[in-house]
């Protein structure tokens, strides 16, 4: 579906819409750092597309070049699909910054490890259960409109059989953080097929602009989406945390 191409110029960026977009831009960041697809500007996009609706993609992406070029300024990696673009701005460029340096993740990506990990295997655990009912929850969706929608509401992207396996894949590193002595490379290759999941996600939110714009899949799409980009923080938290506990 595309987004529409007009806009006043003249309407400042509210903080909320700032804040917003530093938040997608860290989470966005994150999974790059950790091996996931680097073609975010799609899925900014999704992302964005509620909390920004009376901004344009032009817009959606100029801004995220913005937050590159302050991201660039305090010394972290920046996001390969948002080279960074100076012109911020006088008073949108210090919010920027300081939204980013009050972000506890964009913190521990300047300074890894400084926020200590004790407990991390414990962290891990609940990190696995938040993602665990998250994926559930989605499937449950899936499960709904395979049974009551109509044939062209299918989704080629998520299938329930990935959901189930990713849940065997949390059951399988549960197990082994629970242990004493926990088989690394058993929970390395699992946390591998969960970031291969997080690809998938990325792929189907990126997508479905253009995908929803078919009217019988339009009552659908909300809350699918809804549910797909709470999943999507909780799997990349999931990804951390297990990391950490594995290195600890």
């Amino acid at each position: 579906m595309a987004r529409r191409t007009t806009e006043s110029a003249n309407i400042p960026w509210t903080d909320d819409e700032l804040r917003r977009s530093v938040e997608v831009y860290v989470l966005l960041l994150r999974l790059q750092l950790h091996g996931g697809d680097d073609r975010s500007e799609p899925l900014a996009q999704a992302l964005l597309s509620a909390a920004l609706a009376q901004r344009n993609d032009a817009a959606i992406r100029y801004r995220m070049r913005n937050i590159s070029a302050v991201v660039q300024e305090l010394g972290a990696p920046i996001l390969n699909d948002f080279s960074p673009a100076e012109s911020v701005g006088r008073l949108v460029r210090p919010k920027i910054k300081t939204m980013l340096l009050e972000d506890t993740d964009f913190a521990r990506i300047l300074k890894p490890g400084a926020s200590g990990e004790a407990g991390a295997a414990s962290n891990a655990l609940t990190a696995l259960r938040i993602l665990r009912d998250h994926i559930e929850d989605l499937e449950c969706e899936l499960a709904w409109r395979g049974h009551n929608g109509p044939p062209d509401q299918e989704d080629h992207y998520v299938d329930r059989g990935q959901l189930r396996n990713a849940l065997e894949d949390i059951g399988a590193i549960e197990r082994e953080l629970e242990q004493p002595n926990p088989d690394t490379e058993l929970v390395k290759s699992r946390t591998a097929k969960l970031l291969g999941l997080a690809a998938t996600f990325t792929k189907w939110l990126g997508a479905r602009t253009t995908k929803f714009v078919d009217a019988a899949l339009v009552a659908a799409a909300p809350v699918a989406v809804a549910k797909m980009t709470g999943l999507l923080p909780a799997l990349v938290n999931a990804i951390e945390a297990v990391s950490k506990a594995i290195a600890h």
